[in-house]
């Protein structure tokens, strides 16, 4: 198997799952509320329900790749994200786009669980970050990607028509890249003891979650606050929203370098405080300052993931990863799904999108200070052994 032609189709996928298959609605977002009449609250609401999805695949997956294995899930995966993009594409009704966002929410864990580990075992378990790296980015292109066919294309269903022929290609090359019964296609079935093999577990997994909140109340609100708070116009704010897809890109190889140049704690905070940093800059609207912000924002968000996967594979071989990964996913899909049903009602409350990402960099700001604490138990623990 050609390790560049392996490692893209797990980008592609990536790319489909997390960014056609749950961020495009965000670039979307006025678009479809107006289309339909519907309220902040609503249009968030139906956010969090593909986030909610996100959550109860997290739950199926962790269960479950243990039996189907690593392949498969994220085959599986791939192809409930694309048939929702299909029914996305045709939507006559609200419900129709619940459902279908919801059905994507809930396929796209099982590429995101998978991914990582089958990337880790194309480079070898010496390599993870540059794995991470190389997933992170794939989700930074479909950004991009999504920004662009918003730009381009004067309705909304297109760009999911788009998104769903780029589906079908991916999955096709996926199924000839990998095949279901190689070896890395298997994995552990997950347990409680298996996360709390690494220290600091169950901090480690609330900085996950209030990182979750806070990376989905920025990117489901950044494109409306554009539009609606700071006076941009829908082409050019999806222009400077699809910049995030650009430092996740830039980010999923700087930061993976980062991590192994100053360790997993100093790169997660450096990427919580820029995260915090970036979504306030980003509510004041300003042009250069909330441009530049964008893209650092996508930088911090790819550094806390690959910083977080770093941890959780430096203490497990590739097949415990796969399992204790899926765990701490479910806490990562229960941040994402209240964010945006959480940022709708404020934004309806108080008659501006600036508050919700305000309360992003709050969650970010939490999210620092637990990893603040974490790297102080660390310390403490170092100077235990060797007193």
């Amino acid at each position: 198997m050609n390790r560049i032609v392996a490692l893209i189709a797990l980008a592609a996928t990536t790319a489909v799952s997390q960014s056609f298959g749950r961020f495009t609605y965000s670039v979307l977002y006025t678009d479809i509320r107006d289309d339909f009449g519907l309220s902040n609250t609503a249009a968030g609401g139906i956010g969090s329900l593909n986030l909610v999805g996100y959550l109860l695949g997290s739950l199926i997956v962790a269960f479950g790749v243990g039996r189907f294995g690593l392949v498969r899930t994220a085959k599986y995966g791939l192809t409930g994200v694309t048939a929702g993009l299909a029914l996305l594409t045709w939507a006559p009704t609200t419900s129709v786009v619940v459902v279908a966002l919801f059905i994507t929410g809930v396929t796209a864990s099982g590429v995101w669980v998978a991914a990582p580990a089958l990337a880790a075992n194309v480079l070898g378990s010496a390599r993870r970050g540059l794995a991470v790296g190389w997933i992170s980015a794939g989700v930074g292109a479909g950004f991009v990607f999504a920004c662009i066919f918003d730009v381009v294309m004067s309705d909304w269903r297109s760009v999911y028509g788009t998104e769903t022929l780029i589906g079908i290609a991916c999955l096709v090359l996926f199924s000839l890249v990998f095949n279901d019964s190689s070896p890395s296609s298997f994995a552990e079935s997950p347990s409680p003891k298996t996360l709390q093999q690494i220290p600091g577990w169950l901090n480690l997994c609330a900085t996950y979650g209030f990182f979750a909140i806070s990376g989905s109340l920025a990117m489901t609100f950044t494109v409306a606050l554009l539009e609606e708070d700071a006076g941009y116009g829908a082409d050019s704010a999806s222009l400077i929203y699809s910049l995030i897809g650009v430092g996740m890109v830039a980010g999923g190889f700087l930061m993976g370098w980062l991590t192994d140049q100053i360790g997993r704690n100093s790169s997660q905070l450096l990427s919580l405080a820029a995260m915090a940093v970036s979504c306030v800059m980003i509510a004041t609207g300003h042009t250069l300052g909330a441009t530049v912000a964008t893209m650092v924002f996508g930088v911090a968000f790819t550094g806390v993931v690959t910083a977080v996967t770093a941890k959780v594979s430096h203490h497990l071989d590739a097949e415990a990863f796969g399992a204790a990964y899926a765990v701490v996913t479910i806490v990562f899909g229960a941040g994402l799904a209240i964010g945006p049903q959480l940022g709708g009602v404020i934004a309806d409350s108080s008659g501006s999108f600036r508050p919700a990402l305000l309360l992003a960099a709050s969650c970010a700001t939490l999210g620092l200070a637990l990893t603040v604490a974490d790297r102080v138990r660390e310390k403490r623990d170092l100077l235990g052994r060797h007193p």
